[in-house]
């Protein structure tokens, strides 16, 4: 696959997707419980129906939940 970002049109895009949903990297608990809130309402709506639209939202927010879950998990 050879993705050409459009940038001009991309930022745009990526800040109207972070006013509706608060998407980005996880790096406090703040953020944490923020996300964790966002996927548990995505999870109310979507389930587990791999067909809905917002499926690999629910997705790519429980990796960000998982990364952050290990990478301050207590020793």
């Amino acid at each position: 696959m050879n993705a050409v970002l459009n940038i001009e049109k991309l930022v745009p895009a990526w800040q109207a997707l972070r006013a509706t949903a608060p998407i980005s990297h996880i790096e406090s608990e703040s953020d944490y419980e923020q996300a964790t809130e966002l996927l548990n309402n995505l999870l109310d709506i979507v389930r587990d129906d791999a067909t809905h639209p917002l499926y690999s939202l629910v997705s790519v927010i429980g990796d960000l939940i998982e990364t952050y879950e290990h990478d301050h998990e207590p020793l």
